[in-house]
């Protein structure tokens, strides 16, 4: 098992999350880079996961994603104070939270894989080494 934490540039908020590591992806989907104000979002997936809030949890606002290209709902959630978001969750995947790497605290590790490589916008290079899934 794994514990990570996260904590917003303000520093209202702060979470916890343990679980099974399972490394970063990329996602490209439109939803992540509204999301992100970027060309896709770094996320940080654990399985397994039991989160917990060490600060901030009334800050904390979420955003139940229903128009997602995989079709599968996901809640976003974010900071009411800063608007950094913070983490996503998937009630089709019990036990994942998905980090947003850069509230992350301590290592980022490189992604392992880019999902949805069709909205990738073309000037951004591969940065997995292997060519692009989902």
């Amino acid at each position: 098992m794994t514990t990570r934490t996260s904590t917003c540039p303000c520093k209202s908020v702060e979470i916890e999350v343990t679980g099974t590591d399972k490394g970063a992806v990329l996602c490209h989907c439109s939803n992540c880079q509204a999301q992100s104000g970027s060309a896709f979002m770094h996320n940080h997936r654990l399985t397994k996961s039991d989160m917990k809030f060490t600060r901030g949890q009334d800050f904390v606002k979420t955003y139940v994603d229903k128009n997602t290209k995989s079709g599968n709902e996901l809640t976003r959630g974010f900071c009411s104070n800063c608007g950094s978001s913070l983490f996503l969750t998937n009630p089709a995947f019990k036990g994942l939270t998905i980090l947003t790497a850069g509230t992350m605290n301590g290592e980022r590790t490189q992604p392992s894989m880019e999902l949805f490589p069709e909205s990738k916008y073309q000037w951004v290079g591969d940065v997995t080494g292997k060519s692009s899934k989902l």
